[in-house]
């Protein structure tokens, strides 16, 4: 029996090529230094220019991808039966060692902010946000138009799913004409300074350089509908992208004028990851109202001096022609 073994694997060893050299012996190593990887000379996901300031904003800092903000908790994963009825040989002996064994489960732990009851959950389940939001957009009208006329709601968000299948199909902010708004609001706050939530509160202004107002929305976006604001959350009415021609504007609202407006600054500061020294500008909607009535009426008198020069430039020409029909007479 050894004897025959050894002649047979002598026959397979010798046996190559009809009794000549093994033809793939003469084939050199695959070298992989000269392939290039598939990422080389790639740019980022987004193009953000050089940034809103000095020290951020560059294409190496990369956005964040959907479902970052959320802490889904994971299915619980089962190993697939097999239907091959080589796996089922000898069934009963696998059967009889399972029963011995403990089964796994990969479903997380919950934690102190989950309960027992969502970590079960799939993620094809509805994941409620905390609050209900609503998206408004104001697109490009005449400076006497009525503000809150001109500012419609396009759809409401209550879910984490609901939030990501109209975010992926909104415009950017770089992709919005001039002089446009997005407001993204609590359901129920009407994004007006006069609103019962807005009016004893105010906003923080964030100037931004063209080129970067997208990831920062979204970062904020995330941070809103994730309740990264905690005990603050309640405090936050809404936030506002303004799309002008040479800034883009963030204003976050908030319900009181104090309260816990220094530590949404700090959140906001935080979750958009911008320098310590970044300037934001607190103002109540008590002094945007009265700025915006001084530039109504100046408006107002400035038209009406422009109709009053106009009714007598107007008189003075009737007049002058008065007089030549006179002197031709």
């Amino acid at each position: 029996m050894d004897k025959d073994r050894d002649n047979l694997w002598s026959r397979r060893t010798n046996t190559s090529s009809h009794g000549r050299n093994n033809p793939f012996n003469s084939v050199t190593p695959l070298s992989t230094s000269g392939i290039s990887s598939p990422t080389t000379g790639a740019s980022g996901a987004f193009g953000l220019g050089s940034g809103a300031f000095a020290s951020f904003g560059s294409a190496t800092k990369t956005p964040k991808t959907p479902g970052t903000a959320f802490d889904f908790a994971k299915a619980v994963v089962g190993t697939p039966s097999s239907a091959n009825s080589a796996e089922k040989k000898d069934g009963d002996d696998k059967k009889s060692f399972a029963r011995k064994v403990a089964p796994v489960t990969t479903t997380p732990r919950p934690t102190a902010s989950q309960s027992i009851e969502s970590a079960a959950r799939g993620n094809d389940s509805p994941w409620p946000l905390k609050y209900t939001w609503v998206i408004w957009y104001r697109p490009p009208t005449s400076k006497n138009s009525d503000y809150e006329k001109s500012t419609r709601p396009m759809c409401k968000i209550s879910t984490a799913q609901q939030f990501w299948q109209v975010y992926s199909h909104l415009k950017h902010p770089s992709g919005l004409p001039t002089v446009s708004d997005y407001h993204f609001f609590r359901d129920g706050i009407r994004p007006v300074w006069e609103d019962e939530e807005n009016k004893k509160g105010g906003k923080w202004i964030l100037r931004l350089k063209k080129g970067v107002a997208d990831r920062y929305w979204e970062d904020l976006l995330m941070a809103m509908i994730g309740d990264q604001f905690a005990e603050a959350g309640e405090e936050v009415c809404g936030a506002v992208v303004s799309v002008r021609s040479g800034e883009d504007v963030f204003s976050i609202w908030t319900k009181n004028d104090g309260g816990r407006n220094v530590k949404i600054r700090e959140t906001i500061k935080r979750v958009l990851s911008l320098p310590a020294d970044t300037n934001m500008v607190w103002k109540s909607h008590d002094d945007s109202i009265t700025q915006r009535s001084a530039i109504d009426q100046a408006r107002q008198e400035k038209t009406g001096h422009h109709g009053e020069r106009r009714r007598n430039q107007n008189q003075s020409s009737t007049g002058n022609a008065s007089g030549e029909e006179k002197a031709a007479a």
